[in-house]
């Protein structure tokens, strides 16, 4: 079949499409739909403080939502394989978060934290909440271990398996189960919702974290509204599938002109002194960066320590915003990092880490379209945050340089003892 889609096609399906986006979007400022009070917190992805402390609190049949265990028994319902489990004791069931295993210890696969644990005195199930924080070595392996008997749930935001540095030799489905934010949870939340009818406070609240799941999921977008998108598309299919095929290119072209503007920046100051690593990631990946280190150190330093901006993509971060911060892969440096800098804020493998902050009014978020589309329209406003990103990370590895040379130093001396 030939292609004879015209240009105009496409063009009259975008604005078709774009005002019916329009027409939404209106309801939703009159609404107040997207007025959300952890997005204002900055603590839309904080896996331990919102995520694991919300679902944890809700879970306790001893919570101050005073609803006793009929959330923790709608969580049973919504999880396939904790149906199986009998006689649990819902109403004296324990729920402990940041549960201590010990040190870590790779070789042996013990130790760590465990995110959340709910038992009863004969069964006990773990979860192990993961919004965008990297998998841990031997991670699953550790808990299990910990826990031979325990069912152990990997709960993340779309369903991604765990890593195999994390899982280990454990099979999916027998010693762990996946579940995800986007049906589980969310349809957990949406029963726990109708449950609360006459709570008004805990109703709205619970209201508030079920919109902040559906955002993180990719499901904010009004039902209504997307039926009347779908219907559009329908009628003309080709074009809307040749621009879904360049959607994700044409962003890229934005993303691709700010991370290799902002690398070029970034050798010309610190080339001498640092090497950059190449950018393995496309630009749209989750978590795509500027990574680079002291060459004095590069020879012996095979585990990455170094400086990093993430995530160019809009994904990856609390709230999706650019950050700095010194990485440490895998928490190679984890110990020496607490000895010498404790006050150095620790998240997952990042120390130290900031966001980049606010430009002309914007959060630096390059998932959000409106803020592309804005340095897209404005080629010299592009390169005026790229500057303005440069001279951030500028502050930044001028205050922390010795902070990654002393650590690296550490381990070079240790690295000579024992060898």
């Amino acid at each position: 079949m030939e292609n004879n889609i015209q240009l105009s096609d496409i063009r009259n399906l975008l604005k078709n499409v774009s005002v019916i986006s329009k027409k939404y979007d209106d309801i939703a400022k009159i609404t107040g739909e997207k007025f959300n009070i952890f997005s204002i917190m900055s603590m839309e992805t904080n896996e331990r403080y919102t995520h694991s402390a919300i679902i944890g609190e809700l879970l306790n049949p001893k919570g101050s939502h005073g609803q006793g265990s009929i959330f923790l028994k709608l969580f049973f319902d919504e999880i396939e394989c904790l149906k199986s489990i009998n006689e649990f004791n819902f109403e004296n069931a324990r729920i402990t978060s940041e549960k201590y295993l010990g040190v870590v210890d790779i070789e042996r696969k013990t130790g760590g934290f465990i995110d959340l644990i709910i038992e009863d005195n004969k069964h006990t199930i773990i979860i192990e909440n993961k919004i965008y924080a990297p998998d841990q070595a031997a991670q699953l392996e550790r808990y299990k271990n910990h826990y031979k008997s325990a069912v152990l749930l990997y709960l993340n935001l779309l369903g991604d398996e765990p890593s195999d540095d994390s899982k280990g030799t454990l099979k999916i489905n027998e010693d762990f189960h996946l579940v995800t934010y986007k049906n589980h949870i969310k349809n957990w939340l949406e029963k726990c919702h109708k449950e609360t009818a006459d709570q008004p406070v805990l109703r709205e609240s619970i209201k508030q974290y079920l919109h902040l799941i559906k955002k993180l999921t990719n499901q904010t977008v009004n039902n209504d509204m997307s039926k009347e998108i779908k219907n559009i598309l329908l009628k003309d299919l080709k074009s809307a599938k040749e621009i879904a095929d360049n959607f994700l290119e044409a962003k890229a072209i934005v993303l691709n002109t700010i991370r290799n503007g902002l690398k070029n920046k970034l050798i010309e100051v610190y080339s001498e002194r640092y090497y950059f690593f190449e950018n393995n990631h496309k630009v749209g990946d989750k978590n795509s960066h500027i990574w680079f280190s002291l060459k004095e150190f590069r020879e012996n330093d095979k585990q990455i320590t170094c400086f990093g901006l993430e995530p160019f993509s809009g994904c990856g971060n609390s709230q999706n915003e650019l950050f700095i911060g010194i990485l440490d892969f895998e928490n190679t440096h984890q110990a020496l990092f607490k000895e010498y800098f404790p006050e150095l804020k620790i998240n997952g493998w990042w120390r130290g880490i900031e966001t980049i902050g606010e430009f002309k009014s914007y959060p630096i978020n390059f998932s959000d379209i409106d803020f592309l589309q804005f340095l897209y329209d404005n080629p010299s406003i592009l390169q005026e945050l790229i500057q303005f990103i440069a001279d951030k990370t500028n502050e930044y590895v001028q205050r922390q340089e010795k902070s990654l040379t002393l650590i690296l130093s550490q381990k070079k001396k240790i690295e000579n003892i024992i060898s």
